[in-house]
């Protein structure tokens, strides 16, 4: 019985120090992966940083469109050029807490962010006499913004502005164009409703009443706006390519009968993109506009 007590002993004693063993084995085995924390919106830190911006019209000679000063890992401010290569706008980016809290342009004008749960939730752009003209408010659906409306307090003309200029401006012809800004000038001033939809990470459709825009084919390298910020206080911009992780091979334009689809070519350094040609095919009308990244 002695011998059988020593023998349990004995086993028990050897798997103590084997688990013992076990535990302080290897750290490298041991080690579990870290998880990035996701910071939010507000917070841009990608993984090469823009320099500067050009873009070519086909037929026309390439110009520089944008510069970026970077303060650290921030974007301190986006220098923006004019046809004879001169300054005509900037926008200067205002943190706390490593978080945008302010863009504010050379004119006086500027955007406020506010957040909720580190997500968006407005951004108020303010004229030089501080006067508020336009409200961004959002709503999520998870991680993944679902709808931004867009409340006027100015007048249609802020609202015909920001798309003329901003991303979805682009893929329109000057008639299309024309007829959307006729169509926004007519309604009443109720709020603008933006809805968006995803598949993933990357944004699939926006829908605003009559018009929509369906972006696919999306490649698998790093979209560098991702997660920019997305008013600009002097383009008077929202940037819905910060929304997307990837780059879109195509989009589609509809509002009412007309379309316009854009389909976008890629050239690469490492996991982001170089040049990006799009060509836009409206009825007869086709336009051909190459952009080139210059990283730091």
């Amino acid at each position: 019985m002695k011998k059988l007590a020593v023998f349990l002993l004995t086993i028990l004693v050897i798997a103590v120090v084997s688990i013992s063993f076990t535990s302080c084995g290897d750290p490298e085995e041991l080690e579990k992966p870290v998880v990035p924390v996701d910071p939010g919106e507000g917070v841009y830190k990608p993984g090469k940083k823009i320099s500067k911006v050009y873009e070519q019209e086909e037929g026309e000679p390439e110009r520089l469109i944008q510069e970026w000063t970077w303060n650290g890992n921030e974007v301190a401010s986006i220098n923006y050029y004019d046809f004879e290569s001169e300054i005509e706008g900037v926008d200067e980016y205002l943190y706390e807490g490593g978080r945008v809290v302010k863009v504010r342009d050379n004119w006086g004008y500027y955007a406020e962010y506010s957040y909720l749960n580190k997500q968006f939730d407005k951004i108020k752009y303010y004229g030089p006499t501080n006067i508020l003209l336009l409200e961004f408010i959002f709503q999520y659906d998870g991680k993944n913004v679902s709808t931004i409306t867009v409340r006027d307090y100015y007048g249609d003309k802020k609202v015909i502005s920001m798309i003329e200029r901003g991303f979805m401006g682009k893929l329109l012809s000057d008639g299309s164009m024309k007829m959307v800004a006729k169509k926004l000038s007519n309604q009443s001033k109720e709020d603008i409703v933006l809805t968006l939809s995803y598949e993933g990470e990357n944004l699939s459709l926006i829908t605003m009443g009559v018009e929509s825009i369906a972006f696919s084919d999306y490649d698998s390298y790093s979209n560098i706006w991702y997660k920019f910020h997305p008013f600009s206080a002097y383009e008077e911009n929202f940037e819905f390519r910060s929304l997307s992780k990837n780059n879109p091979g195509k989009s589609t334009y509809n509002v009412e009968s007309n379309t316009s689809i854009t389909t976008y070519t890629y050239t690469y350094d490492g996991n982001f993109p170089v040049t990006i040609q799009s060509n836009t095919v409206h009825g007869n009308f086709n336009y051909v506009l190459t952009t080139r990244i210059v990283y730091q």
